[in-house]
């Protein structure tokens, strides 16, 4: 059953299977381009813990996953927290129960937009980060293709999300981009068949892979990653 579910996520069509095929190459470039693969990374809102597992595979030595939905919980804990190199945690981003300056590099994917006091978020990742270490943050970009009620705000501009963490020492890299329009499109056509698209291989609804940033920046994307660096 674990093969069949691990060969599903990676085959077939779902909201999340799309963003492991189009957003974590976003996120491993900017590590690989931009991050020393070593020491503790801290994964703010880790979800499934499907992205922390990755990067655990790319060399960091610890990694730290924080996740404050029960359901979503129980999911890291299946998927990376059997890893020897994970430690879970169960807690709230507004409050991270880590000392200042205890990890090396910062993770957070598509939690921000959740996130009332999203100042004091941004706050707690800066604080916890070792000075000149490095964030790498990803969050919707409006306009927002499709209503989330989930969402305290459909997004965040460049110029929006480098003011939400300026104030903490965070100087900008850089900028990648991904959910193109086109990909969303077909992410909207695949959700409106029975069971949602699920029978739909995944590479089908990818529609930026093949782009370079300047082409995925040009197609409206729904997606912004910014990697962040605090000053030493």
């Amino acid at each position: 059953m674990s093969l069949l579910r691990s060969m599903a996520r990676r085959w077939l069509f779902t909201f999340n299977t799309i963003r492991y095929r189009v957003e974590w190459p976003r996120i491993e470039q900017a590590l690989l381009a931009h991050v020393p693969l070593r020491g503790v990374l801290f994964d703010g809102g880790a979800g499934s813990g499907e992205f922390v597992r990755r990067c655990i595979e790319l060399g960091f030595d610890e990694a730290i996953a924080l996740e404050y939905d029960e359901e979503n919980y129980a999911r890291l804990q299946a998927n990376a927290g059997r890893l020897p190199q994970v430690r879970t945690m169960r807690e709230s981003l507004l409050d991270i129960p880590l000392p200042d300056a205890s990890v090396d590099v910062v993770l957070s994917t598509q939690v921000l937009e959740h996130i009332t006091n999203h100042e004091r978020a941004a706050a707690e990742l800066c604080r916890i980060l070792k000075p000149g270490g490095f964030a790498v943050i990803t969050v919707p970009r409006p306009p927002e293709p499709f209503p989330n009620a989930d969402h305290m705000r459909e997004g965040y501009t460049e110029e929006e999300l480098t003011a939400l963490f300026a104030p903490y020492g965070m100087k900008t890299i850089t900028h990648d981009w991904f959910l193109t329009r086109d990909t969303v499109d077909r992410m909207l056509s695949c959700a409106r068949l029975p069971v949602r698209g699920m029978f739909v291989p995944v590479v089908l609804v990818d529609g930026e892979t093949h782009l370079s940033p300047k082409e995925r920046r040009a197609l409206r994307p729904y997606g912004l990653l910014t990697v962040f660096q605090k000053a030493a």
